[in-house]
């Protein structure tokens, strides 16, 4: 049971997934592999029709096996076809229907294979008009230009143990300016601001900031968070982001600094965006309104912007941003989440115009206690530069010197890390879970399956309460990030409406959500009665939730049209397992009572069906049945056998489905190389007079037909098919 929209897409996967899984083998196998490409391609189709979402990773692996094993004959075809082409134009060789279609199959596979290629796009911002070498927006204010800033980094640890190390560092500025355009009086942003810089060195909106809404642009995403901040919009005019660069694709950025400007181009506020190794995220706005005191870097030398070359900067104008703050966020495995932060930043333009933008931040870590634990410093190590001025040979230098630099940042982080714990023996923090000030990870695909299916459960719930509800859902989840759930029919302003705000803090409230029987023991266990930071979920009026997961409430969902859902039996077998392989999720990184030596206890309740299965397998949960099966037991077996990693899980199931691909290019290399030596004009006489195949396949070989070995060739072909088929979709 899926929706049109999903046929489509689909639809354009199987378009796209044609040439490589067709195309190739027509090529150089030739007309014996056509049987048994007909019994994959009835394969493919049958999965096609229940919406497999692999159908495309397999018909890649073994397009690209069968394209690689044939390679030889692949790489010979192209320059024939190209003589057959020009011999046809040229009136020396005779039209050939098969020929025809051989060069028309190559110009395809090529054309898709090229395709995909990225486009040069320019740093020139389409909104930024030059005048007299400066930049301005539409609006005649005046911006910084786009820039390249090479730099080193620093960071020395002073407590508890001495450890220091420094690496170079490339930095780019990006000018952060509106979008928006009137349309019929309404203010609409138009997006152009998505990406910034060119294919090989660019920033994109969706690796910064609130996760989700990319499409509106870096203006738009800065504007809603300094919002949701109470920073009024006539506080500030524009922003420059200094950031670590996609080099090819590939970006690890562990801070990236916003520098906050308003229309007289005054430094008014700054946002350190922090990245940790678990792909989470923390923003900090700093208002400069504090002075920080704090240790330097041993042997570090100050960067040379010296006094007498100081700019003349205008009345009102910081030369230098400070602050302070608290630390919530966990950056490193060998500090708490304690403590406080302190900035000491120089300001690269005290004017728009200015010509030698330098980056010199520093930032101190210091315990709770108020001891200086670690200084981190990022630094200009010589002139910035404008991409747009680089030129063909400028731009090969500049790739060459610093494209390594981007891939070995997390490596070098891997690196000290093993130092500290190895040599300097430093205690190990576990991971807490984040705080409701912070961004969790992204979630997997099995998370988003997941997500789903407990919206609509709490649609679902919500409509059949008798207290009419509104929910604030915060899903964790870049699309969408907000979903309101409220009873049909009710009006917003009713006064006996009930309000909750749920905020789920991580996607991985998703994957342990599924292991408890109960909602409401999931509730309990993920948000109330744990410690903070344990917590993956946070509720807003948890008092409410009884009305909401009230007996009566489940039983409704549980019951409704549990039967009316047809099941084969080997559907109910694959349920059945899943309820098998139900297990409690892992344990917490911080246990909430003491673990006893001297006994164990373990669960011995029955595990039926969850409150969320019962509700997949009726009427209301069928469109995700099969998705969300799949996805649970995926993470059943995982925490059963792979110490909870589904990754494993994952890597198990594409060695099984990679295996049963080169097996099918296995029969179609030995079909093609049988039928050699005859002619496809020989094999129609046989089959039309004496009902004899065997000279397709080389009469000199078998002297009659094997029907045994026929049908091992089928079942290898199908194999990669029937395996997908025996995961199910109900």
């Amino acid at each position: 049971m899926w929706s049109a929209h999903s046929h489509r897409d689909l639809g354009a996967l199987a378009f796209g997934c044609a040439p490589a899984m067709v195309l190739p083998w027509a090529i150089a196998g030739g007309w014996p592999v056509w049987p048994l490409l007909a019994i994959w391609i009835g394969g493919y189709g049958l999965r096609w029709r229940n919406g497999d979402g692999r159908l495309t990773t397999d018909c890649t692996i073994l397009g690209v096996c069968y394209a690689w094993l044939e390679r030889g004959e692949l790489v010979a075809i192209v320059p024939k076809s190209w003589n057959y082409t020009m011999g046809v134009l040229n009136g020396a060789e005779e039209l050939s229907m098969a020929r025809i279609a051989t060069t028309v199959a190559v110009a395809l596979t090529l054309s898709a294979a090229i395709y995909p290629w990225p486009r040069k796009m320019s740093t020139m911002d389409p909104r930024l008009e030059e005048n007299e070498g400066k930049y301005h927006w539409r609006s005649g204010v005046e911006v910084p230009k786009a820039r390249i800033f090479p730099c080193e980094t620093k960071h020395a640890r002073i407590f508890p143990k001495r450890h220091a190390f420094a690496y170079s560092y490339l930095q780019c500025g990006y000018p952060i300016i509106p979008t928006e355009h009137r349309h019929n009086g309404m203010v609409r942003f138009s997006g152009t601001d998505r990406s910034l810089g060119r294919w090989w060195l660019r920033v994109r909106a969706e690796d910064y900031l609130a996760r989700g809404n990319d499409e509106h642009g870096f203006y738009w995403k800065l504007k809603t968070y300094l919002q949701e901040q109470h920073v009024k919009d006539s506080e500030w005019c524009y922003a420059y982001l200094v950031t670590a660069p996609r080099f090819l694709g590939y970006a690890f950025n562990p801070v990236s600094f916003w520098y906050i400007y308003d229309a007289e181009h005054q430094l008014k506020k700054m946002i350190l965006e922090v990245n940790n190794t678990f792909g989470e995220r923390r923003m900090y706005l700093l208002d400069g309104s504090s002075s920080p005191t704090s240790p330097t870097i041993p042997n570090s030398q100050p960067f040379p912007r010296a006094e007498e070359h100081e700019p003349q900067l205008p009345n009102g104008a910081k030369s230098k941003f400070t602050d302070v703050w608290m630390k919530d966020f966990h950056v490193s495995p060998f500090n708490s989440r304690k403590g406080s932060y302190s900035l000491k930043a120089l300001n690269p333009f005290p004017f728009a115009s200015y010509e030698n933008p330098m980056i010199d931040n520093t930032i101190t870590l210091k315990s709770s206690k108020d001891h200086g634990k670690l200084v981190a410093r990022l630094y200009s190590t010589g002139k910035s530069f404008s991409p747009d001025h680089l030129g063909l040979f400028g731009t090969l230098r500049f790739v060459l010197s610093w494209w390594w630099v981007g891939f070995v940042t997390f490596p070098r982080i891997v690196r000290e890390a093993g130092k500290l714990f190895f040599k300097r023996k430093l205690h190990v923090w576990f991971r807490p879970e984040v705080l409701t000030t912070s961004i969790g990870r992204l979630p997997s695909s099995t998370e988003t399956t997941i997500y789903k299916v407990f919206a609509l459960y709490l649609t679902t719930l919500v409509n059949q309460t008798s207290v009419p509800f509104r929910i604030t859902l915060k899903t964790s989840i870049p699309e969408p990030v907000t979903n309101l759930i409220t009873t049909c029919g009710e009006d917003t302003g009713n006064p006996r409406m009930r309000y909750i705000e749920i905020r789920v803090l991580t996607p991985g409230f998703y994957s342990r959500l599924v292991h408890y029987t109960y909602t409401s023991e999931a509730v309990d266990r993920e948000c109330i009665f744990t410690d903070e930071r344990n917590r993956t979920l946070w509720i807003c009026r948890p008092q409410l939730l009884p009305l909401l997961l009230s007996e009566r409430s489940s039983i409704q969902i549980n019951e409704q049209g549990v039967r009316a859902v047809p099941r084969t039996y080997l559907d109910e077998l694959r349920w059945l397992l899943l309820k098998k392989l139900r297990c409690a999720p892992a344990d917490p990184a911080y246990s909430v009572t003491p673990k006893s030596t001297t006994s164990t206890v373990n669960d011995i309740r029955h595990r039926p069906y969850s409150e969320l299965d019962k509700f997949v397998r009726s009427v209301g949960g069928q469109p995700y049945a099969g998705e969300y099966r799949r996805a649970v037991t995926k993470l059943f077996l995982a925490q059963r056998f792979c110490f909870g990693f589904s990754e494993v899980v994952g890597l198990v199931d594409l060695v099984l489905r990679v295996s049963f691909c080169l097996l099918a290019v296995l029969q179609l290399r030995k079909w093609s190389e049988l039928g050699e030596r005859s002619g496809p004009g020989d094999c129609l006489k046989l089959l039309l007079t004496q009902r004899n195949v065997s000279a397709c396949f080389g009469a000199h070989r078998f002297s009659s037909w094997d029907w045994w070995w026929m049908a091992k060739s089928a079942a290898s072909m199908y194999a990669c098919h029937a395996y997908g088929l025996l995961k199910g979709y109900k």
